[in-house]
């Protein structure tokens, strides 16, 4: 059985989320950004950025990139650069203002679309492992792909499996 997607009207409010967030905030243009399918609810990425929430549906916001990527997130955000010896910390605090952002941003259409969401604070693991527990009946996962000059950004959203009460 085929995991079920957001609408198109979710998706297309992710992808204008991610857009404003990267142009205004990371000045940084995407030049390509589109919808891949989500095979997988288990991700092991050298930068995923995780943010959980709650409201009618549970579920996690991710993004995941290259530590190449999210330096240059970062560098852009702060105004520096971050070489191969730098101090992920500070890089971690930048990358997950962004999940942040997209997050609060997508909120914005999710309510929009008679949903309730709270959001928690993100999350930022470095060379980790994570699942989520976006497999099961009535799970959705869906993902877009940011094409940026530094390389590619994947931003998804994963509502949890429902619970039978």
């Amino acid at each position: 059985m085929a995991t079920a997607t957001l609408d198109r009207r979710l998706i297309e409010a992710l992808q204008l989320s991610a857009q404003e967030v990267l142009v205004t905030m990371v000045t940084m243009t995407p030049r390509a950004i589109r919808e891949e399918q989500e095979l997988s609810s288990l991700f092991r990425d050298e930068v995923i950025g995780l943010l959980g929430f709650t409201g009618d549906r549970s579920g996690t916001v991710v993004v995941r990139t290259t530590d190449r990527i999210a330096k240059a997130i970062a560098g852009r955000m702060l105004m520096t650069e971050f070489g191969d010896d730098a101090n992920f910390s500070e890089v971690a605090d930048a990358f997950g203002e962004v999940v942040n952002m997209i997050a609060g941003s997508f909120k914005n259409a999710w309510v929009a679309a008679g949903h309730a969401m709270e959001l928690s604070m993100p999350n930022v693991i470095h060379h980790g492992f994570v699942k989520l527990h976006s497999d099961g009946v009535g799970a959705v996962r869906s993902r877009i792909r940011i094409d940026l000059d530094a390389g590619a950004l994947d931003v998804g959203v994963h509502l949890e499996e429902l619970t039978r009460a």
